[in-house]
C-alpha cells in the first residue's frame, strides 16, 4: 500500500461514525463577522479528501484583519479538521482571493494575496500541503506588489497546475491583474513555476499581438485552465475596435509553459446593460481527459436580466458554441443569476452551480432573496438538466453581499457526488456553507454536525523529541484521546486531565503519528 493511501485510510478510520447529523447545508466557517469567497479542492488520489479555503476576519495583534482559513475533510465532508490560518507577511497586512489546486499525485497548492494599501506593499504567496490540507509549509512569494510598479499586479490571482502526461506535468501557473484601485488602461499577467512554487518566472502579459485588452477595461481578469495535452489556457475580456468592432472574450493557449501564446475568439457582442451590483465573475474549465473539450461559464444579460450561460468547445478552443442558457426559469422574468462556478467529474460530466433569485418576490439585486442552484450536462455543455436547489432555504437579502469579498462560490464533482461551498447571510452574517448532493437524484447526503471551533487542540513542539505537549480548549478537558502510528495501530489512549497535558514520546519510533480527540485530528512527527 502506498504511503498516501495508508495515510488516508488512517484518517478515515479515525473520524468515522461520530457526531450528530443534519441535512443539506453545514456552516463550515462559523465566523463572527465575515467569511467570503470560498474555494473547494478535491484530491485526485482520494475523492474523500476535500479542502475548503476562504477569507475570514480574524483578531490578530489587536487588529481585525482578513486572513485565509482552511479546513480539510477525509470523509467527503462529513467531518472537518480544525481551521488553519495562513500567515501574514507584514504589520497591518490583510489577505484575500484564495485558490487551490491538487496535482495528480495529491500534492496540494494554495495561493492568496497578502498586502496593505497606502503605502502599497505585499504580494501573492503560494504554500504547499503534503498531508491533504491539514498543514501548510512556509509560503513563498510568487508576485510582488511592484513587479509592475505602476499597476500593482496582485488582484484576483488564480492558481492552476498541469496534470497532463506531458513534460509540462507539475508546472504551476498564476494569473492576476492590477489592484482594484488602479484605473484603466490595464492588462493581465501570469507567472510560471516548475519547482512547486518556490521560484517563479518574470512577470509577463497574457494578451498580445492582435488580441490586446485595450484601454477601457479596468479589471481584465484572465480565467485559467490546463489541459491533458499540456496546454496553459485562459479566457479574458477585450475591447479594441481595430481588432474587433465589438467587445470580445479571447481564448489564449500555450503549449510551451507560457513562452508564447496563440489566440481565438470565444464570442463578441454588444454588451447588455446589467446591474453593476451583480457578481460577474467567469470561469474556464478543461475536461479532465479530453483536451479538445472546454467550457467557459459567465453571467450574461442579453435577455434583460442576468442569466448563467456556457460557451463550449469540442476542438481545443479553436471554435466556440453560441451561448447556452443554463438556468431554466422563465426568460426575461427579472430574476438575476450570478456567482457561477463549475466542475467536471472523472467521466467528463459537467456540473454548474450559481446564486439564483427566481424564488424571490423582488426583481433585480436589492432586497431580492436568493438560493443556490445547480445543473448537470453529459454532453460538454450542449444541453443541461433540470435545475435543482443546493440551498436548504431562501436567504433574505443583506446589503453585505454588494460588497467586495463575495464574488465567487466553488464546487467539485466526483462520480455522481457534487460538493459545493458558498457564502450566504442566513445567520445575519456572511458565513461559508457546504452541501453534498447526489447530482442525478438531487439527494442531499446527511453530514455530521461540525464541532464548534472553540473545541480544538494544539501540539508542540512539532516535530517532537522526548516530550509532547497537548494544549486543549476547555470543552476538551476530560475527553479521551488516542494516538495512532502510521500503520493505523493505536499506541496510546487516555484522557486529558487539564488544558495542558504532556506525553512522554522518548520511546516512540521516528515517524508520523496522529492524535484524535472527538472529531478533531492533529498530526505530529517524532524525530
Amino acid at each position: 500500500m502506498k504511503k498516501t493511501e495508508l495515510f488516508l485510510s488512517i484518517i478515515l478510520l479515525l473520524i468515522s461514525q461520530t457526531g450528530k447529523s443534519q441535512v443539506a447545508n453545514t456552516n463550515i466557517s462559523n465566523g463572527l463577522i465575515f467569511d467570503g469567497e470560498p474555494y473547494l479542492a478535491i484530491n485526485p488520489t482520494n475523492s474523500q479528501n476535500l479542502v475548503a479555503a476562504w477569507m475570514g476576519i480574524k483578531l490578530s495583534g489587536g487588529l481585525y484583519r482578513i486572513a485565509i482559513k482552511t479546513r480539510a475533510s477525509f470523509d467527503g465532508g462529513s467531518t472537518w479538521s480544525t481551521a488553519n490560518s495562513l500567515p501574514h507577511f507584514g504589520t497591518g497586512y490583510g489577505s484575500a482571493d484564495v485558490s487551490m489546486a491538487f496535482d495528480k499525485n495529491g500534492l496540494l497548492f494554495i495561493s492568496y494575496i497578502d498586502y496593505k494599501q497606502a503605502p502599497d506593499s505585499g504580494g501573492i504567496y503560494v504554500a504547499r500541503s503534503f498531508d491533504g490540507g491539514l498543514n501548510w509549509d512556509t509560503p513563498s512569494k510568487a508576485f510582488d506588489m511592484y513587479d509592475d510598479a505602476n499597476k500593482r499586479p496582485i488582484d484576483r490571482p488564480w492558481l492552476v497546475v498541469d496534470n497532463s502526461n506531458t513534460p509540462n506535468f507539475g508546472t504551476l501557473y498564476i494569473t492576476t491583474k492590477p489592484a482594484p484601485w488602479i484605473p484603466a488602461p490595464n492588462r493581465n499577467y501570469y507567472k510560471v513555476s516548475t519547482d512547486s512554487g518556490h521560484s517563479w518566472s518574470a512577470i509577463a502579459n497574457i494578451d498580445g499581438g492582435t488580441h490586446l485588452i485595450g484601454n477601457f477595461i479596468a479589471a481584465p481578469m484572465a480565467a485559467p485552465a490546463t489541459t491533458q495535452s499540456g496546454n496553459f489556457c485562459t479566457v479574458y475580456p477585450s475591447y479594441v475596435t481595430t481588432q474587433n468592432i465589438l467587445p470580445a472574450y479571447y481564448f489564449s493557449y500555450s503549449n510551451n509553459q507560457g513562452q508564447s501564446f496563440s489566440y481565438t475568439t470565444v464570442f463578441a457582442a454588444v454588451p447588455a446593460a446589467g446591474d453593476t451590483n451583480l457578481k460577474n465573475g467567469y470561469q474556464l474549465i478543461a475536461h479532465p481527459a479530453d483536451s479538445n473539450k472546454l467550457i467557459f461559464l459567465t453571467p450574461d444579460s442579453q435577455n434583460g436580466d442576468a442569466d448563467i450561460v456556457g460557451f463550449h468547445s469540442n476542438d481545443g478552443g479553436q471554435t466556440w458554441s453560441a451561448p447556452v442558457r443554463i438556468n431554466d426559469d422563465a426568460v426575461a422574468n427579472g430574476k438575476a443569476q450570478d456567482m457561477v462556478w463549475g466542475a467536471y467529474n472523472q467521466q467528463g460530466n459537467l456540473a454548474v452551480t450559481w446564486r439564483d433569485r427566481r424564488n424571490s418576490g423582488t426583481n433585480g439585486f436589492w432586497n431580492a432573496g436568493y438560493d443556490f442552484y445547480y445543473a448537470t450536462s453529459a454532453d460538454n455543455g450542449q444541453t443541461f438538466s433540470v435545475n435543482q436547489k443546493l440551498s436548504s432555504q431562501l436567504i433574505a437579502f443583506d446589503s453585505i453581499i454588494a460588497e467586495n469579498g463575495n464574488d465567487f462560490m466553488s464546487c467539485v464533482y466526483s462520480g455522481d457526488t457534487l460538493s459545493t461551498v458558498w457564502g450566504d447571510t442566513r445567520s445575519g452574517k456572511l458565513n461559508i456553507y457546504f452541501a453534498k448532493t447526489i447530482a442525478s437524484t438531487n439527494t442531499s447526503i446527511e453530514i455530521n454536525l461540525l464541532n464548534n471551533e472553540v473545541n480544538q487542540f494544539d501540539l508542540f513542539p512539532n516535530p517532537v523529541n522526548d516530550q509532547l505537549t497537548i494544549s486543549v480548549s476547555n470543552g476538551l478537558v476530560g475527553k479521551e484521546f488516542s494516538i495512532y502510528d502510521s500503520t493505523g495501530k493505536k499506541i496510546l489512549q487516555q484522557k486529558t486531565a487539564a488544558n495542558t497535558n504532556t506525553i512522554n514520546t522518548s520511546d516512540f519510533v521516528s515517524g508520523i503519528y496522529f492524535i484524535k480527540i472527538d472529531n478533531e485530528i492533529n498530526r505530529f512527527v517524532k524525530n
